[in-house]
């Protein structure tokens, strides 16, 4: 509802917009260390599916037969050191948060000891194994959004390197592929094999769907906020003249059965900014956009135009209703209230000029009619409506 810009709406859209652009709730603004800590904490859940995978086959014989039971064993064993230290890297990621030292260079080591795991993994499995590809596609794509490019590709070129390099030695038979598995034929011809990718895939589709569904919720929010932002005035935040603009070409472009336009001038603003200070003069426009937001109907806008110059777009509007709703307005910007910062009271009053339309008539050529009635109303002695009647000459204002 265009209506509730006004001051109800100032605090609480200030609110979200402090919420989601600035607090620490959204992941995006985490510290690095804090984001650091979540990667960590992602790594050791995935080192967890590890350890269960590779404990469930050492305590299942019949299921020997498909590994090398001693690489196995050994392979738990790192799995176990690496979880350890990936739950000890949280802890001066923690106690070190406000040094500036832990926050350049323990993000580098945090990454640093998940990427060389998650290699030493994808060797055993198979560096071109689907697990391995899925984790090296994740933890790029992750670390693109979480992180600086710097800390990605300080881990990112050495990973390339590493898998390019064993797929190229064993290809040439140096090295076997996949040396935790017995593969006497195609890998995906090994049911064991494929089962097991598909356990190890599970866990990093997972967890990563789960952070990129709340990083992107997180996203499109700010990004809406920050549309919204762009659409009204910083001071009093009604719509700004930009989305006035636009709300007159949607007029021409889908135009309505009838509106009015109702421009408004604050009279001798300059002389409140000179004699009371710029300060007082803000705080008046403020409560001139609250006035007139209280009194235009649900359907109806109101947005600043520039300087102390107000606009209103009443929709579905005759002239005779237009002009009753200026007079209110009117009404209400002469009964407020306001005191200088040494007491003294203010008296704030405002010219208005009313312009109606129907499809036949262009919005510019209705808003330059307006700007006529309001110049009538100046010169009339301000602090009054005039209007500018359809399909009727300058000379015939009333």
């Amino acid at each position: 509802m265009k209506k509730n810009l006004a001051s109800n709406t100032r605090s609480s859209f200030k609110a979200k917009i402090a919420k989601y652009l600035l607090e620490d709730e959204v992941i995006m603004n985490w510290s690095v260390l804090n984001k650091s800590i979540l990667i960590l904490i992602l790594g050791s859940l995935v080192h967890i599916f590890w350890i269960f995978w590779k404990s469930f086959v050492l305590l299942s014989p019949n299921l020997w037969n498909f590994v090398d039971l001693a690489l196995l064993q050994l392979q738990l064993k790192l799995d176990i050191l690496f979880f350890c230290l990936l739950i000890l890297m949280i802890l001066p990621c923690v106690f070190w948060s406000k040094k500036k030292w832990a926050q350049q260079w323990l993000p580098y080591l945090s990454i640093g000891i998940l990427v060389l795991s998650l290699c030493r993994n994808g060797a055993m499995i198979g560096v071109l194994s689907p697990a391995t590809m899925v984790s090296y596609v994740s933890l790029v794509t992750v670390g693109l959004v979480l992180f600086n490019r710097k800390i990605v590709y300080f881990s990112l070129i050495p990973v390339t390197l590493f898998l390019i390099l064993s797929n190229y030695l064993s290809l040439e038979g140096h090295i076997s592929y996949a040396p935790l598995f017995h593969l006497n034929t195609s890998p995906y011809q090994n049911k064991f094999w494929v089962s097991s990718m598909l356990y190890f895939i599970a866990p990093i589709l997972m967890i990563c769907l789960i952070l990129f569904e709340i990083l992107l919720s997180q996203w499109r929010h700010r990004e809406q906020l920050i549309q919204h932002l762009s659409q009204i005035d910083p001071l009093t935040n009604i719509l700004n003249r930009r989305s006035i603009k636009a709300c007159l070409e949607k007029l021409e472009h889908r135009p309505i059965k009838s509106y009015a336009l109702v421009l408004i001038d604050l009279d001798h603003f300059k002389q409140i900014n000179d004699q009371y200070g710029h300060n007082t003069g803000d705080e008046t426009l403020i409560q001139v956009s609250e006035a007139l937001s209280k009194i235009i109907r649900d359907q109806d806008v109101v947005g600043r135009f520039g300087g102390e110059e107000f606009i209103l777009i009443l929709h579905q509007s005759s002239l005779a209703q237009a002009k009753i709703i200026a007079e209110r307005c009117r009404q209400a910007i002469q009964a407020l209230h306001l005191l200088s910062s040494v007491g003294d009271s203010i008296q704030v009053t405002a010219s208005f000029g009313v312009a109606f339309s129907s499809t036949e008539i262009d919005p510019q050529k209705l808003l330059s009619q307006a700007d006529k009635a309001l110049y009538e109303a100046k010169a009339c002695g301000r602090n009054q409506v005039k209007c500018y009647p359809e399909n009727l000459g300058e000379a015939q204002l009333y």
